[in-house]
């Protein structure tokens, strides 16, 4: 679990550049900009998925709060 928390931590943070990134990109890199948010948005639904299948409190790894569909789209 530390593992993970550590993980989500440092996505959490790459992820919100990303996304920043996204709203002002920087010229001839918009497509570019947009895949990479796209690659958190499917790994947060991973992690999300993955913890109820192995039934860990999404809160005991810090993915309380994220919601792909709303902060990555």
């Amino acid at each position: 679990k530390g593992y993970l928390v550590d993980s989500i931590t440092l996505l959490k943070e790459q992820a919100k550049e990303a996304k920043k990134e996204t709203d002002n990109p920087k010229e001839g890199l918009e497509d570019y900009s947009k895949g990479e948010l796209m690659a958190y948005y499917s790994v947060f639904l991973l992690f999300k998925h993955q913890a109820s299948v192995f039934r860990i409190d999404e809160k005991e790894i810090g993915l309380t709060g994220i919601e792909p569909d709303r902060d990555f789209v």
